[in-house]
Protein backbone atom coordinates (compact mmCIF):
# COMPACT_ATOMS: atom_id res chain seq x y z
CA UNK A 1 0.00 0.00 0.00
CA UNK A 2 1.34 3.38 -0.90
CA UNK A 3 -1.43 5.94 -0.53
CA UNK A 4 -4.95 6.50 0.69
CA UNK A 5 -7.82 8.20 -1.11
CA UNK A 6 -11.32 9.09 0.06
CA UNK A 7 -14.52 8.29 -1.82
CA UNK A 8 -17.45 10.69 -1.41
CA UNK A 9 -20.69 9.27 -2.79
CA UNK A 10 -24.43 9.48 -2.27
CA UNK A 11 -26.56 7.33 0.01
CA UNK A 12 -29.72 8.45 -1.79
CA UNK A 13 -32.35 5.93 -2.78
CA UNK A 14 -34.09 8.62 -4.86
CA UNK A 15 -31.94 9.15 -7.93
CA UNK A 16 -33.35 11.73 -10.30
CA UNK A 17 -34.97 11.09 -13.65
CA UNK A 18 -34.79 13.02 -16.89
CA UNK A 19 -37.84 14.52 -18.53
CA UNK A 20 -39.25 12.41 -21.36
CA UNK A 21 -37.90 14.71 -24.10
CA UNK A 22 -34.52 15.03 -22.40
CA UNK A 23 -34.21 11.26 -22.06
CA UNK A 24 -35.02 10.74 -25.74
CA UNK A 25 -32.38 13.31 -26.67
CA UNK A 26 -29.84 11.70 -24.31
CA UNK A 27 -30.34 8.27 -25.91
CA UNK A 28 -29.68 9.72 -29.35
CA UNK A 29 -26.65 11.82 -28.35
CA UNK A 30 -24.65 11.38 -25.12
CA UNK A 31 -26.05 8.33 -23.26
CA UNK A 32 -24.43 4.96 -23.94
CA UNK A 33 -27.40 2.60 -24.17
CA UNK A 34 -25.10 -0.37 -23.61
CA UNK A 35 -24.11 0.53 -20.06
CA UNK A 36 -26.40 3.45 -19.13
CA UNK A 37 -23.80 6.16 -18.51
CA UNK A 38 -22.45 9.02 -20.65
CA UNK A 39 -20.28 8.01 -23.58
CA UNK A 40 -16.54 8.29 -22.86
CA UNK A 41 -15.95 11.38 -25.00
CA UNK A 42 -18.74 13.40 -23.36
CA UNK A 43 -17.55 16.22 -21.09
CA UNK A 44 -19.89 18.84 -19.60
CA UNK A 45 -23.59 17.96 -19.71
CA UNK A 46 -26.77 19.91 -19.08
CA UNK A 47 -29.75 17.86 -17.86
CA UNK A 48 -33.49 18.50 -17.59
CA UNK A 49 -34.99 16.73 -14.57
CA UNK A 50 -38.56 15.86 -13.73
CA UNK A 51 -38.02 17.32 -10.26
CA UNK A 52 -35.33 19.00 -8.17
CA UNK A 53 -32.96 16.63 -6.31
CA UNK A 54 -33.90 16.17 -2.65
CA UNK A 55 -30.91 14.45 -1.11
CA UNK A 56 -27.81 16.62 -0.76
CA UNK A 57 -24.92 16.96 -1.46
CA UNK A 58 -24.59 14.30 -4.21
CA UNK A 59 -27.07 12.57 -6.46
CA UNK A 60 -27.21 11.26 -10.03
CA UNK A 61 -29.43 10.87 -13.07
CA UNK A 62 -28.85 8.48 -16.01
CA UNK A 63 -25.26 7.89 -14.96
CA UNK A 64 -24.55 11.62 -14.62
CA UNK A 65 -23.40 12.68 -11.15
CA UNK A 66 -25.02 15.76 -9.62
CA UNK A 67 -23.45 17.95 -6.95
CA UNK A 68 -24.98 20.55 -4.65
CA UNK A 69 -23.20 23.84 -5.37
CA UNK A 70 -22.57 24.87 -1.72
CA UNK A 71 -20.83 21.49 -1.24
CA UNK A 72 -18.73 21.89 -4.39
CA UNK A 73 -17.63 25.33 -3.17
CA UNK A 74 -15.80 23.62 -0.28
CA UNK A 75 -13.26 22.32 -2.81
CA UNK A 76 -10.45 24.60 -4.08
CA UNK A 77 -11.86 26.37 -7.13
CA UNK A 78 -8.66 26.08 -9.17
CA UNK A 79 -8.69 22.28 -8.71
CA UNK A 80 -12.41 22.06 -9.56
CA UNK A 81 -11.83 24.06 -12.76
CA UNK A 82 -8.90 21.87 -13.75
CA UNK A 83 -10.30 18.42 -12.86
CA UNK A 84 -14.07 18.62 -13.47
CA UNK A 85 -16.39 19.49 -16.34
CA UNK A 86 -19.49 21.20 -14.95
CA UNK A 87 -22.96 21.44 -16.48
CA UNK A 88 -26.31 22.97 -15.60
CA UNK A 89 -29.40 21.36 -14.11
CA UNK A 90 -32.88 22.40 -15.26
CA UNK A 91 -36.38 21.56 -14.15
CA UNK A 92 -39.23 20.24 -16.32
CA UNK A 93 -40.35 23.74 -17.30
CA UNK A 94 -36.86 24.88 -18.29
CA UNK A 95 -36.15 26.72 -15.03
CA UNK A 96 -32.52 26.40 -13.91
CA UNK A 97 -31.79 24.84 -10.52
CA UNK A 98 -28.93 27.23 -9.68
CA UNK A 99 -27.84 25.30 -6.59
CA UNK A 100 -27.18 22.03 -8.49
CA UNK A 101 -24.61 21.16 -11.15
CA UNK A 102 -23.72 18.09 -13.16
CA UNK A 103 -20.10 17.04 -13.18
CA UNK A 104 -17.87 14.77 -15.18
CA UNK A 105 -14.29 14.08 -14.22
CA UNK A 106 -11.47 14.66 -16.64
CA UNK A 107 -10.28 11.35 -15.16
CA UNK A 108 -12.44 8.54 -13.74
CA UNK A 109 -11.57 5.77 -11.31
CA UNK A 110 -13.21 2.44 -10.62
CA UNK A 111 -13.65 1.71 -6.92
CA UNK A 112 -12.68 -1.95 -6.70
CA UNK A 113 -13.93 -4.62 -4.29
CA UNK A 114 -13.00 -8.07 -3.05
CA UNK A 115 -16.26 -10.10 -3.11
CA UNK A 116 -19.01 -10.95 -5.62
CA UNK A 117 -16.95 -9.42 -8.39
CA UNK A 118 -18.30 -9.16 -11.91
CA UNK A 119 -17.12 -7.26 -14.95
CA UNK A 120 -18.32 -7.04 -18.53
CA UNK A 121 -17.13 -5.10 -21.54
CA UNK A 122 -19.77 -2.69 -22.86
CA UNK A 123 -20.36 -3.64 -26.48
CA UNK A 124 -21.01 -0.03 -27.46
CA UNK A 125 -18.50 2.18 -25.61
CA UNK A 126 -15.97 -0.56 -24.70
CA UNK A 127 -15.56 0.49 -21.06
CA UNK A 128 -15.38 -2.16 -18.37
CA UNK A 129 -18.63 -2.23 -16.37
CA UNK A 130 -17.60 -3.34 -12.90
CA UNK A 131 -19.42 -4.47 -9.76
CA UNK A 132 -18.02 -5.75 -6.49
CA UNK A 133 -18.75 -5.85 -2.80
CA UNK A 134 -16.48 -6.30 0.20
CA UNK A 135 -13.41 -4.24 1.09
CA UNK A 136 -13.08 -1.28 -1.26
CA UNK A 137 -9.77 -0.05 -2.67
CA UNK A 138 -8.12 1.48 -5.72
CA UNK A 139 -5.89 -0.29 -8.20
CA UNK A 140 -3.76 0.90 -9.88
CA UNK A 141 -2.79 4.15 -8.20
CA UNK A 142 -4.55 7.09 -9.90
CA UNK A 143 -2.64 9.85 -11.69
CA UNK A 144 -0.77 12.16 -9.33
CA UNK A 145 -1.63 15.10 -11.60
CA UNK A 146 -5.35 14.93 -10.71
CA UNK A 147 -6.84 15.80 -7.30
CA UNK A 148 -10.57 15.23 -7.94
CA UNK A 149 -11.62 12.11 -9.83
CA UNK A 150 -15.10 11.08 -10.91
CA UNK A 151 -15.82 7.64 -9.48
CA UNK A 152 -17.87 4.85 -11.00
CA UNK A 153 -20.14 5.27 -7.95
CA UNK A 154 -21.39 8.67 -9.24
CA UNK A 155 -19.32 10.58 -6.71
CA UNK A 156 -15.78 11.87 -6.33
CA UNK A 157 -12.53 10.35 -5.14
CA UNK A 158 -9.88 12.64 -3.69
CA UNK A 159 -6.46 12.06 -2.10
CA UNK A 160 -6.48 11.89 1.70
CA UNK A 161 -4.39 15.09 1.95
CA UNK A 162 -7.01 17.07 0.00
CA UNK A 163 -9.86 15.53 1.98
CA UNK A 164 -8.10 16.54 5.23
CA UNK A 165 -8.24 20.18 4.10
CA UNK A 166 -11.95 20.11 3.28
CA UNK A 167 -14.75 20.93 5.65
CA UNK A 168 -17.26 18.52 4.16
CA UNK A 169 -19.67 19.16 7.02
CA UNK A 170 -22.32 16.70 8.12
CA UNK A 171 -24.64 15.46 5.41
CA UNK A 172 -26.92 12.54 6.30
CA UNK A 173 -26.89 11.27 2.70
CA UNK A 174 -23.11 11.51 2.15
CA UNK A 175 -21.11 8.29 2.23
CA UNK A 176 -17.40 8.67 3.08
CA UNK A 177 -15.05 5.72 2.53
CA UNK A 178 -11.28 5.51 2.90
CA UNK A 179 -9.71 3.73 -0.08
CA UNK A 180 -6.21 2.28 0.16
CA UNK A 181 -4.23 1.95 -3.05
CA UNK A 182 -3.10 -1.66 -3.43
CA UNK A 183 -0.06 -3.00 -5.26
CA UNK A 184 -2.22 -5.68 -6.88
CA UNK A 185 -5.96 -6.16 -7.29
CA UNK A 186 -7.85 -8.43 -4.88
CA UNK A 187 -10.31 -9.31 -7.64
CA UNK A 188 -7.65 -10.78 -9.91
CA UNK A 189 -8.74 -8.67 -12.88
CA UNK A 190 -5.69 -6.47 -13.39
CA UNK A 191 -6.11 -3.02 -14.93
CA UNK A 192 -9.60 -2.19 -16.19
CA UNK A 193 -10.62 0.07 -19.08
CA UNK A 194 -12.30 3.11 -17.61
CA UNK A 195 -12.75 5.80 -20.27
Amino acid sequence: MSKTYVSLSSLTMDAGSLTKDSYAQARSTWLCTGCGVPKPDICALDVHLQEKPIDKPLSFVCGVPLIYKPFLERFPSNIVQRDLYLGRVFGPGGEQFDDWLTFRGRKRVIVRGSENVSVRKCEQCHRDVYFAMGDEYLYPEPSQEVRIFESDKFGVVVPQELYSQLDVGKWPKLRIDRLPVLDESKDGLGILANP
